[in-house]
């Protein structure tokens, strides 16, 4: 009887585990999405620019309405900061910006298929891409470590343009035989600690302008520009009329020491700082930072709120020692707005300290200025070899007068070896 009570025990609670036991219902394997046949890069261009000739708007929005798939290599990713919820894809036939709608999982060398089916073809202030890509729903990764190599090309091959497009968008490219201008050497790629992003520009032989553009985001933000010539490889951008190169690595930056200036001031954002001075001698008008077009200057006017005031306002450049210099020069650029009653001059002082600018000697420089209609015109190269001593600076004097107004902008000062 005990035998029989004992197994009829064990037999009740093995039916009560067994009712209690969960069961999980297993996901469905995730099916990749579709490949209703494939596109090239230069007919998702050729499509764009048929579709929207004059330009998207909000009511004209191209979609696609199939499983037409486009496959190409990540050039550039996420890795170094500088670029966020964006990739860049290669294919034989072109380069193009895809937007992501998370950050992550796609890495340079990835050989991926991108379903387009419902997929917005557009672009952001003149750059084309693919906007807002799901990863998880339209990505396929069909395998890594296939590298791209850069295109050497020309600064005339990246700002050729159609239909206001760079005939380079979306590539990577390598620049040979380039520097940084000398007003951006020795400073950094951008601001690391407000996390504030950068223009810098980069030259080359013929001193045919580039825009460098970097996060403050980037790991390489806080780096210093090196002041030589090399080479350069990065993704070309675009925002609106400006062609923009992103760097993907600072490793990629091959650029050789070099001389740096001695003295350099692009007047960011970042205001002016680095041992600038404004000497308000008559009258309240400040030198202020103005910005236009994406561009950052210096700027001072005396037509406030539509009153012309009279004043006296200098900035004035921290000291410098030249007299280990050889062959030292000074050059910046100005634009203006002029009317009579207003002037702006650029003087040299071996004995100002501090205070009242007329208190010490200064001589005129007399740089090329700008005539007006904010026309910008640079100042030539102005030799500074009287001035090999210490205590060297520069002072930007502006008069204003009730008889006129004016507007005065200056940019891309530096002082360095001719």
């Amino acid at each position: 009887m005990k035998k029989i009570s004992l197994y009829l025990f064990v037999l009740s609670c093995f039916a009560l585990t067994t009712a209690c036991k969960k069961k999980f219902t297993l996901p469905p394997d995730k099916a990749a999405p579709a490949n209703g046949g494939s596109i090239t890069i230069d007919s998702l261009y050729k499509k764009y620019n048929n579709y929207y000739l004059g330009g998207p708007t909000p009511t004209k929005q191209f979609r696609f309405s199939n499983d037409v798939c486009v496959t190409g290599t990540v050039t550039a990713d996420e890795v170094s900061g500088n670029i966020y919820k964006t990739v860049y894809i290669q294919d034989a036939t072109g380069g193009l910006q895809v937007k992501l709608i998370n950050s992550g999982g796609l890495f340079v060398g990835d050989l991926i298929r991108i379903n387009l089916n419902n997929v917005l073809l557009d672009d952001y202030a003149k750059m084309v891409q693919l906007d807002s890509i799901d990863i998880e729903k339209k990505v396929v990764k069909i395998s890594s470590g296939n590298p791209v190599t850069p295109t050497k090309v020309s600064f005339a091959q990246i700002m050729a343009m159609n239909n206001g497009h760079s005939n380079m968008q979306g590539r990577l490219v390598l620049l040979d035989s380039v520097e940084f201008s000398m007003v951006y050497k020795n400073r950094t790629f951008a601001d690391q600690i407000n996390k504030v992003a950068y223009d810098r520009t980069i030259i080359n032989y013929t001193n045919t302008p580039l825009t460098v553009r970097t996060s403050g985001y980037s790991n390489f933000a806080g780096k210093t520009i090196p002041c030589g010539k090399g080479s350069v490889v990065a993704v070309v951008s675009q925002f609106n009329s400006s062609i923009q190169l992103l760097i993907r690595d600072f490793n990629e930056v091959n650029l050789a020491a070099g001389v740096c200036p001695y003295l350099g001031k692009p007047f960011d954002t970042d205001g002016f700082g680095e041992g600038w001075n404004i000497v308000k001698v008559n009258g309240f008008v400040p030198y202020t930072i103005g910005t236009y077009g994406g561009a950052s200057y210096a700027n001072i006017t005396n037509n406030i709120n539509g009153i012309k005031n009279n004043c006296e306002t200098w900035l004035i450049s921290p000291a410098l020692d030249l007299s280990g210099s050889t062959n030292p020069v000074v050059n910046f650029a100005t634009a203006a707005y002029t009317s009579a009653g207003s002037s702006f001059q650029a003087f040299v002082s071996t004995n100002y300290t501090s205070g009242d600018p007329n208190a010490a000697t200064w001589t005129n420089l007399n740089p090329l200025l700008s005539a007006g209609s904010y026309a910008w015109v640079n100042s030539g190269l102005i030799s500074l070899n009287p001035y090999k001593t210490q205590n060297v600076r520069i002072g930007f004097k502006y008069i204003g007068t009730s008889a006129g107004s004016s507007t005065w902008e200056m940019d891309n000062f530096y002082i360095a070896e001719n």
